[in-house]
């Protein structure tokens, strides 16, 4: 039972952490001041194209599996931390792809690195075993 609290605080602050970021990365943007994730100021105000290009098709291909779900599986009961973990895996393969493709400095993939544990957390705590803690 221990191990199961851990995990679930484990993810509540990772969650947390995230929720504040994105609350506090359009709130900036108003004040006229860009945030790169995780947390780089962009001097210029503009993100790089292809981080963009990322957000975009992992928001494309996260709604192709939702659609598909719902054409072939029809209604079927969905937990937020779900939503999430499918999204967060598709942003981590979206930005994997797209980094490649446009020949991005290897710095960059430190992006993907820090997401990995929150992937492998989030993928964890959303499974059938912890969702009863979720409610």
């Amino acid at each position: 039972m221990a191990e199961n609290n851990k995990y679930k605080l484990i993810s509540k602050i990772i969650i947390g952490f995230l929720a504040l970021w994105a609350l506090i990365v359009p709130i900036l943007q108003v004040f006229g001041t860009t945030i790169v994730f995780p947390i780089r100021i962009s001097e210029s105000g503009e993100i790089p194209y292809y981080r963009l290009l990322g957000v975009r098709t992992a928001v494309c291909f996260t709604f192709v599996f939702f659609a598909f779900r719902f054409l072939f599986i029809e209604y079927s009961k969905f937990y937020p931390i779900k939503f999430l973990d499918i999204f967060l895996k598709i942003l981590f393969l979206s930005n994997f792809f797209v980094f490649f493709a446009h020949g991005v400095e290897i710095g960059e993939y430190v992006l993907l690195i820090i997401f990995l544990p929150l992937l492998i957390i989030i993928h964890i705590i959303s499974g059938e075993k912890f969702r009863k803690y979720f409610k």
